[in-house]
């Protein structure tokens, strides 16, 4: 009879172990601790990310902002001919640091002659190459289109173009918001779209407040 005792005692190992129960083990618990603790590095950045909105990080690529400002130019031949201006400007950060600007300003033009006052549409390239967290400096280019009730300078035309190169810093305003300055030489013609095109060159001091949206 004794050589029945082992398959009793296997038997009965099987009888408190059913099939149909998976048995648990110290190495099992110990991996899903891991499992559901770990996570990836480069998802936990995916995350900080989507909760953060790019409008509120000044100068990241695809942040959008919008500002208003003014300035005025004094010509460089004649220092008593000068240009004011005052407009909006929409800021779109094609990369970071680096700003694709569209304004639209009133000028109003003193003159020998004839004053007159027109429109002024802009597109600028504006490169900030140095970032500090509370401030940074930038070189900026571009072009426009503008449009005067008289002709700029006064046998020009009333149609001209207005090619601009400057530099300038800007500074935390708080709450996201920055305050701009600059200067840029600032030119009037036609690019002799017409008989006469004597130009104007001037040198223009702005200032400007930029808000996210």
């Amino acid at each position: 009879m004794l050589y029945l005792l082992p398959l009793l005692l296997i038997s009965t190992d099987f009888d408190l172990h059913p099939s149909g129960t998976a048995a648990a083990s110290p190495l099992s618990f110990d991996l899903g601790g891991i499992h559901g603790e770990y996570q990836p590095e480069a998802q936990r950045h995916v995350q900080f990310d989507s909760q953060t909105p790019l409008h509120s990080l000044w100068g990241k690529k695809g942040s959008k902002r919008w500002g208003y400002g003014g300035g005025i130019a004094f010509d460089l031949e004649e220092f008593d001919n000068q240009i004011k201006n005052f407009g909006i400007e929409f800021e779109f950060f094609v990369e970071d640091n680096l700003s694709l600007d569209l304004g639209f300003h009133l000028l109003g033009v003193d003159q020998t002659g004839e004053n007159a006052s027109g429109f002024n549409a802009t597109f600028h390239l504006r490169w900030h190459f140095i970032d500090e967290e509370t401030w940074s400096m930038f070189i900026e280019g571009g072009v426009g289109l503008l449009r005067t009730s008289d002709d700029v300078p006064v046998d020009g035309s009333q149609f001209n173009f207005t090619p601009q190169i400057g530099g300038g810093f800007s500074f935390d305003a708080g709450n996201n918001n920055r305050w701009l300055v600059g200067v840029r030489w600032h030119h009037i013609s036609n690019a002799n779209m017409y008989s006469a095109n004597p130009g104007r060159d001037s040198l223009m001091f702005w200032t400007g407040l930029s808000f996210p949206y």
